[in-house]
């Protein structure tokens, strides 16, 4: 599959969530991070690999990368959108989802823009 508007190195900006304070947002309205490459996801879609600026911490995990997966059936990469959010104390090896070592799920309804 085709990935047209998120690339790897382009910026994004992540915020929201299922709650009204998310937790993995750690009292932030937001966070930022650049793409740093797409893995195998859990369908046919490719993962996005996201180095945050800043680390996070949610319930004893603590990491600065974040895996995001495409929320709904038939979303493609483009420069918005809502997806999962697993936070990773390591990087995630370019392999099948169901094969690689999984990082903590975080948030089901994050959005993510692409900024800069």
């Amino acid at each position: 599959m085709t990935i047209v508007a998120l690339r790897a190195g382009d910026r994004v900006e992540l915020r929201g969530g299922y709650d009204f304070e998310p937790a993995w947002l750690s009292g932030r309205v937001s966070l930022l991070g650049s793409v740093a490459t797409f893995i195998p996801g859990q369908n046919d879609l490719p993962a996005a690999v996201v180095a945050l600026d800043d680390s996070i911490s949610v319930d004893g995990v603590r990491g600065s990368t974040v895996v995001l997966e495409q929320r709904y059936a038939g979303a493609t990469w483009t420069e918005t959108g809502v997806v999962h959010v697993e936070l990773c104390d390591f990087q995630p090896e370019r392999i099948r989802w169901q094969d690689r070592r999984k990082g903590k799920w975080v948030e089901s309804h994050a959005q993510y823009k692409k900024v800069g």
